[in-house]
């Protein structure tokens, strides 16, 4: 007869017990495991940390698991008296029920991937959270042991521990400034900001640093308390922090100190040196008044696990950090690192073909991050690594020696990010030594040291194909005070060009030029940090170009995240992965172009993640960028070739826990090795969805990569929108809600195709401080009693641009320049020549705007938000101007604009002639006729901002005119409900367009607008 369910539980119990055999403790069906009750858990976890995960399973009924399993939360483990703050419940398949022995259930466990499973974790009060919100998870146990490794360490509870550090840190401090002005005078506080590498600041931001060091070193030496290490040809025990702390003299901080550089002899550089230094600086009684708040907060987050959940201390990283506005080193959130990180190492196969049960290869692994940060990234990899490892019969603890010594590479300019990143990596586990690491700070700005280059550039000197021994040797002295020159001979070595199997990044998102530094006095962003002299910053920026060579992808433009995606191309393998963190620009901004182009070439089986959410710090992978942000991850080819094709994929938002982050990764993996992902050639039906149980958290789209040009597909919320957009700049309308209607064409050619923009506005006017007329116009307001003589349409005023017809709203004056006026004269004549009536809105807001094109009653000069389309045929601006207002025109504009921005969709000068439009060349004389028949008519009329378009009826109209009137299309397109309509609405709800603006416009009886809030977008 089949399996009795408890007979089933002891099995699985067993099998998650193998799965993990030293990293966790498994009960099943055991007896008086709960607290005052004589209920027991099916299954019950227990991770090092002490914290349990319990597993309510039921043979085929799932609202019995569930009941049980949240029948389980609040209560308490008897031996430890811990609380079970997650519970998975869980329903096992036909193909485990149906065994009749335990070795048979036990191998029909093993062999499965039909378990069904959801995860509960008390919140706040009595709240709980279901991952999925709703429906089941579908996997098999190796998915189950992730689920729960992950699930033993809850957000709310880790949220705790950050208060209690944060709050640990913030005391401190406070002790510290008082200490400091009672008995240190004011040196103490520089000398202390000088071992961090940092300025004393006024916020308190360094001396938060400090105790922050402070207290991950009393964290990580009592992780490695009652260790033995070898110590000068014997063995030493390491002590315990409380045997250096008495009620009577309180902290002995020298004996502190001395057992600090005796871990130091064994290894833990970058942990407990810099420590050292700082507890050494402080007098006795500063030292005591610290070490008091920081301690007893050290014991708190002990008991609360977090020395196995190192992921902690970097969550406030964000909150300390100096130089943040220059240097940009944000914090990534631990549920996008580890997002980035399943996608970067899939289950299926480890890095290089390998497979995961070969501790072998597995340690021979090469992870490098060059802007290493507090570590997150890195930690994120190697513990993806080696879980994997051990759920494939591996041994965790003999892969941290080797990973630490030969393969994990972090690199930042910061020391306290060395810090934390070694902090991460080597508290996986803290008791097991190891010979060596490449976890450096790399120097940064004018050298101190004749032996070294004038300037050092942090991890971008690693640009070069050579890399200086003298580079790697006085990272090494910043480190760790200096290790022997084999050594040095071997780190240079292993950060080559070409050497790595993985490169995670979050890059500085810093600009190194553009007109933002030009008109920023003294200052070269990318460099200004540390108070780096302005002739300084200006060599490294020489520097950088130099190191970057011809073949160099990175653009000052478009900042130092694109010399660092340079930087991680050149430093894989072929066949190894980048995965980087980028600012959302990077797939459509201009100065990317290179970076576009170089991944495209040297990389295939490209994975590009945005998020579909509408503003921009929802759209944002790190912490407080306030800047939409996309993943890539990409794998190196053996050999450059032509653009191929790429995965786009659009979260419904930012993954909210590092359990769901991993699950959304392992589904967008299986979902392209089958490969069965709707294309964006495809009719407008969507993208493939991407579910966690019933819940659809993402969609995918495959797409062409472009020769050249941005990769639109972005953060797109509605992928039928890409494919209509897509399909219509190939000539086919989109038929939207119309699965059995026939193809309907329409003419399409590029604006460059059918006119010419005007002049770039710094043509027109140039820059005030030139002492040169670079352009030959001032601008200035006309009075309204006087004709222009050199009208303008120059900037924005919304109001004034609801209708097709707007009015000028500035004049030229020609430049008087003495010298030579001949020369300024012929500059204006040449402007003047480019004065029309058709001008292209630049800077479209789609949640305030109205116009695309905004023509005017004579001709007139484009300024800065509206350059001039100049026609040869003036017939040909009516048609080309409703089009452009129109519902497809808005998807053109929409499509090929930047939209990086929330709720806008910006475009330059020379991509304008880029933007797919109606080819006025192609209509009659008649059709022409007619669009300026309906232009006329239409021309008083105003309409809403675009991403009201839905409810404009002017909009409409003019598509009925369009459509119908000028190009004799069927007018079922345009009736309520039909294509057209249908487009609009999706238009209308995509938070591209919409932005999360809370406001609609009203119009006004009086010819005026209002605003009124809007109850159907929030």
């Amino acid at each position: 007869m089949p399996a009795r369910e408890d007979t089933i539980n002891v099995q699985l119990g067993e099998v998650l017990q193998d799965l993990r055999r030293t990293s966790w403790r498994v009960l099943a069906e055991h007896q008086r495991t709960l607290r005052g009750t004589n209920a027991r858990p099916d299954v019950l976890i227990e991770e090092p940390s002490g914290w349990p995960v319990v597993i309510e399973a039921e043979r085929e009924n799932h609202a019995s698991a569930e009941g049980d399993a949240l029948a389980r939360l609040g209560a308490v483990v008897d031996e430890t008296g811990r609380p079970i703050e997650s519970a998975i419940a869980l329903v096992y398949p036909a193909d485990v029920r149906e065994q009749t022995g335990g070795k048979a259930t036990r191998a029909a466990l093993t062999a499965t991937d039909g378990l069904e499973y959801a995860l509960y974790t008390a919140t706040s009060g009595d709240a709980v959270e279901r991952l999925p919100e709703s429906g089941w998870l579908r996997g098999g146990v190796r998915d189950l042991a992730m689920l729960a490794q992950r699930a033993a360490i809850p957000a709310p509870r880790v949220e705790r521990l950050v208060d209690t550090l944060e709050q640990g840190v913030n005391s401190a401090e406070g002790a510290f400034n008082r200490k400091h002005r009672e008995h240190a005078g004011d040196h103490l506080g520089p000398e202390i900001a000088a071992i961090l590498g940092q300025s004393d600041d006024q916020g308190g931001q360094t001396r938060r640093m400090a105790m922050t060091v402070l207290i991950n070193a009393l964290i990580f030496h009592e992780s490695l308390a009652q260790a033995e290490f070898k110590v000068d040809g014997g063995q030493r025990r390491v002590a315990q922090v409380r045997d250096f702390v008495s009620d009577a003299s309180g902290f002995d901080q020298q004996r502190i100190i001395d057992e600090w550089r005796v871990i130091l002899d064994v290894n833990y550089w970058p942990i407990f040196a810099t420590a050292a230094q700082i507890l050494d600086r402080m007098p006795i009684v500063t030292a005591d008044a610290v070490l008091y708040p920081l301690w007893d907060a050290a014991q708190q987050l002990i008991r609360g696990g977090v020395t196995k959940s190192h992921d902690l201390t970097g969550v406030i990283f964000q909150r300390l950090i100096a130089d943040r506005k220059f240097l940009a080193t944000f914090y990534t959130r631990p549920a996008s690192a580890a997002l980035l990180a399943g996608l970067a190492i899939p289950a299926e196969q480890a890095p290089g073909g390998a497979e995961w049960g070969d501790g072998e290869t597995i340690a021979s692994l090469q992870v490098g991050d060059f802007a290493c940060g507090t570590g997150t990234l890195l930690s994120a990899a190697y513990q993806r690594i080696s879980l994997l490892h051990e759920l494939h019969e591996g041994d965790p603890k003999e892969l941290h020696a080797p990973m630490m010594a030969n393969g994990l590479v972090g690199l930042d300019v910061l020391n306290i990010s060395v810090h934390l990143t070694a902090a991460m990596l080597a508290g996986s586990h803290p008791d097991v030594p190891f010979d060596g690491e490449c976890l450096l700070i790399v120097p940064y700005g004018k050298s101190q040291d004749p032996l070294q280059a004038d300037v050092s550039l942090g991890s971008l000197d690693l640009l070069s194909p050579h890399v200086s021994p003298d580079m790697i040797r006085a990272a090494v002295a910043l480190t760790a005070g200096g290790r022997d020159q084999e050594e040095v001979v071997d780190l240079v070595s292993r950060v080559r060009h070409g050497a790595f199997d993985l490169v995670i990044m979050n890059p500085p998102f810093t600009r190194s030029g553009g007109i933002e530094t030009v008109r920023s006095s003294n200052r070269n962003t990318a460099f200004s940090a540390f108070d780096t002299p302005r002739n300084v910053q200006l060599t490294m920026s020489t520097e950088l170009k130099t190191l970057s060579g011809p073949d160099g992808l990175g653009h000052g433009h478009a900042g130092m995240a694109s010399h660092f995606t340079d930087l991680a191309l050149r430093k894989v393998r072929p066949g190894g992965n980048v995965a980087l963190v980028l600012p959302l620009s990077a797939v459509s901004g201009r100065a990317w172009e290179g970076v576009r182009q170089g991944l495209a070439t040297q990389c295939d089986d490209l994975l590009v993640v945005t998020i579909g959410a509408p503003s921009a710090d929802a759209r944002a992978f790190s912490a407080d960028t306030g800047i939409s942000e996309c993943l890539l991850v990409a794998r190196k080819r053996a050999s450059a070739g032509s653009p191929s094709r790429a995965t786009f994929a659009v979260l419904t938002e930012r993954p909210s826990s590092v359990a769901s982050a991993d699950l959304i990764a392992k589904e967008i993996q299986a979902l392209r090795r089958v490969a069965h992902i709707r294309k964006l050639e495809d009719r407008p039906v969507g993208g493939t969805p991407i579910t966690l149980g019933n819940d659809t958290v993402a969609h995918a789209l495959d797409c062409p990569i472009p020769s050249e040009g941005s990769w639109p597909v972005v953060g797109i919320s509605d992928l039928a929108l890409a494919q209509s957009a897509s399909g219509l700049s190939r000539g086919a309308l989109p038929l939207i809600g119309a699965p059995d209607a026939h193809g309907i064409s329409v003419s399409i050619a590029t604006i460059g195709q059918v006119a010419e923009i005007g002049p770039h506005d710094m043509d027109i006017w140039g820059d005030k401080r030139n002492k040169t007329p670079q352009g030959p116009f001032t601008i200035i307001k006309p009075p309204s009693s006087s004709e222009p003589s050199y009208p303008m349409l120059w900037a924005h005023d919304v109001e004034r641009e609801r209708c097709l017809v707007v009015a000028p709203d500035s004049e030229g004056q020609i430049k008087t320049w003495s010298a030579d006026q001949s020369s300024v004269d012929g500059k204006a004549a040449k402007i003047w020549s480019t004065a029309t009536r058709p001008h292209y809105n630049r800077d479209l807001q789609f949640n305030s705007q109205s116009l695309i094109v905004a023509m005017t009653e004579r001709k007139c000069i484009g300024g800065r938000a509206w350059p001039s389309v100049i026609f040869e045929e003036l017939a040909h601006e009516y048609a080309f101007s409703l089009w452009s207002n129109s519902t497809l025109g808005l998807l053109l504009h929409w499509w090929g604009s930047n939209k990086t921005q929330s709720g806008r969709g910006t475009v330059t000068v020379t991509s304008i002639p880029n933007i797919p439009t109606l080819d006025v060349r192609a209509l009659t004389d008649e059709q022409h006729a007619a669009a300026r028949d309906a232009f006329e008519a239409m021309r008083e009329l105003r309409f809403l901002p675009f991403d009201q378009i839905d409810e404009d009826p002017a909009r409409a109209a003019l598509d009925r005119r369009l459509l119908v009137d000028v190009l004799g299309l069927p007018a079922s397109l345009c009736e309520d409900g039909g294509p057209i309509d249908l487009l609009r609405r999706k238009l209308a709800r995509e938070p591209q367009i919409h932005g999360g603006k809370k406001s609609r416009v009203v119009f006004t009886e009086d010819g005026g607008e209002k605003s009124q809030r809007r109850h159907d977008r929030d």
